[in-house]
């Protein structure tokens, strides 16, 4: 009876086992979808370290886009219906200017590649964001309660953003952090 409690106890534990390495990206399952073969034969060539990487940061990736997109989507709504369509054309910077002008350029010399969303607001960086909501605050200080909240939340997102954009791994505590700023935003602008 002995040998037999502890066959059916490294069986439950050997199960449990293999969900865990399943769940962590370290065992793949054994139905593969025909994308999930691909993407094996593409990263088993790459460190471990590279793939679970990969598989943490494409949650942070995720927060990141709904938060930056639902900025941009909300400033463009509203300087939209206060300025019309070409409102980037009446409330740039030079700064902005510069950088749309530039970009455009660059996308127009590498039409090989597929550009970004044709608005100029999608050529600004996420600072230039904090910018136009500061610059126009009278038609957003009913969406947040004070310009400084705002700012902040932007500014420390702004931290982890680069971390994320340029390929580097965000620690724990500053994707509980992103994640927690995109929960406040979303509300506020609901």
């Amino acid at each position: 009876m002995k040998d037999y409690d502890s066959f059916i106890l490294r069986g439950i534990f050997t199960s449990y086992t293999i969900k865990d390495l399943q769940s962590s990206g370290t065992l793949l399952s054994p139905s593969l979808t025909n994308l999930e073969k691909k993407e094996a034969d593409m990263y088993s060539a790459l460190s471990e370290k590279t793939r679970s990487g990969s598989i943490e940061m494409s949650k942070y990736y995720r927060y990141l886009f709904s938060l930056e997109n639902s900025i941009r989507d909300l400033i463009n709504d509203v300087l939209t219906e206060a300025f019309g369509t070409n409102w980037f054309d009446l409330k740039k910077t030079t700064d902005m200017n510069r950088k749309y002008d530039s970009r455009r350029q660059a996308e127009d010399k590498n039409r090989w590649h597929v550009g970004r969303n044709p608005h100029p607001i999608y050529y600004m960086d996420f600072g230039d964001l904090a910018l136009l909501i500061t610059n126009h605050w009278d038609l957003f200080k009913d969406f947040f309660p004070d310009q400084h909240w705002i700012n902040s939340r932007m500014t420390e997102c702004e931290r982890s953003r680069n971390v994320i954009a340029h390929t580097n791994i965000l620690d724990a505590q500053e994707g509980d952090r992103l994640v927690m700023y995109l929960k406040d935003i979303i509300n506020q602008i609901g």
